[in-house]
């Protein structure tokens, strides 16, 4: 049977009306029957996935999720997050022996969180979110957060990759420039967000002259 893949927009809309009309929807399972079915008045050949509706009801500030959670066999903590693909925030706490250490990962966007025990979504219950919506600015700041745990997951395959082998030092040495390019030096992805919180970029992404720089 031929199907259509529905643009943003028209997801975002369709999310929009469902919540508009149940505030609180128990399952993603009749969470997605709702869009679904309320994409087909626009085409009924529209297809759409569970994890997409979520994902832009998400990041469009349309729904709230609680999750809740059950044991997962993975012992990574993961830099991307498995509920709405933004970047997971490491918690740090100070042992008794002063070293920093990581306890948790919280998602940057949504409520998922994560600690020394791996745990993954279960079940998902979403609600109306009186959120206004994304800035530009929160949505660039987004994407570089997003692309800053993708270089950090890139660092730990690559690590994993050559542990051990006589390629170590080559690949420690494309480690140490991707380490950089998230958060060191005039060209990195850290520099380039703190431009971006001072305003210092217009629409069009040119750099603006501004005197207090």
């Amino acid at each position: 049977m031929p199907y259509k893949v529905p643009d943003e927009d028209a997801v975002s809309d369709a999310i929009r009306s469902v919540m508009s009309r149940n505030p609180h929807v128990e399952t993603q399972t009749e969470f997605l029957r709702l869009v679904r079915k309320e994409l087909s008045k626009a085409d009924l050949e529209y297809r759409v996935s569970g994890e997409r509706i979520r994902r832009i009801g998400v990041e469009q500030g349309i729904v709230k999720i609680s999750i809740e959670y059950r044991e997962s066999d993975h012992d990574d903590l993961p830099h991307i997050c498995p509920v709405c693909r933004n970047a997971m925030s490491p918690v740090m706490n100070r042992s008794l022996e002063g070293e920093y250490v990581e306890i948790k990962r919280n998602c940057t966007v949504c409520s998922y969180t994560v600690g020394k025990k791996v745990l993954v979504p279960g079940k998902y219950t979403f609600s109306r979110s009186r959120n206004a919506g994304m800035s530009p600015q929160e949505s660039s700041l987004r994407k570089l957060r997003k692309a800053g745990a993708k270089i950090r997951e890139a660092i730990d395959l690559i690590g994993e990759a050559v542990d051990g082998t006589e390629l170590q030092d080559m690949g420690g040495e494309v480690i140490s420039k991707l380490k950089d390019a998230v958060s060191s030096g005039e060209a990195s992805v850290k520099t380039i967000s703190a431009e971006i919180r001072r305003g210092g970029t217009e629409p069009n992404g040119k750099t603006t002259d501004r005197k207090d720089i």
